[in-house]
């Protein structure tokens, strides 16, 4: 899931590059950008869809609050926004969201996350 947040997050910076004058050098600009960033958001999309397999949404999903994260690190390292003690206080607030909410499963068992919904009649998860 973080690597989708990565991912995004870039995808998202060429959307921005796309409407840039000055890329800041960043390549491709323009309709490539565009295309790209698209790309991008694209392979973030289908690896959350895979990272779903593997845990709970309410576990998985507040991990791509990194996007926002991340965002905020490539303005301010890659397009030259600046940073303000309220963005700083913001990413903080953030990270220790993600920590709390996606640092892990409690009723995950040693063998990894659940298999499915468990049947009424036997109590075991749908997986046979």
């Amino acid at each position: 899931m973080i690597c989708s947040a990565v991912i995004v997050s870039f995808g998202q910076m060429y959307w921005k590059v796309f409407r840039m004058e000055d890329a800041h050098g960043i390549v491709p600009s323009g309709v490539g950008a565009l295309v790209l960033g698209f790309a991008l958001y694209a392979v973030g999309a289908l690896l959350m869809i895979y990272a779903y397999r593997f845990g709970k949404l309410s576990v998985l999903q507040p991990i791509l609050a990194l996007s926002y994260v991340l965002a905020i690190f490539i303005a301010v390292f890659l397009l030259g926004e600046h940073m303000t003690p309220l963005r700083v206080s913001g990413v903080i607030v953030i990270v220790i969201g993600v920590l709390l909410i996606g640092g892990g499963d409690a009723e995950t068992d040693e063998k990894g996350p659940a298999s499915g919904p468990k049947s009424r009649a036997t109590g075991k998860g749908g997986e046979g």
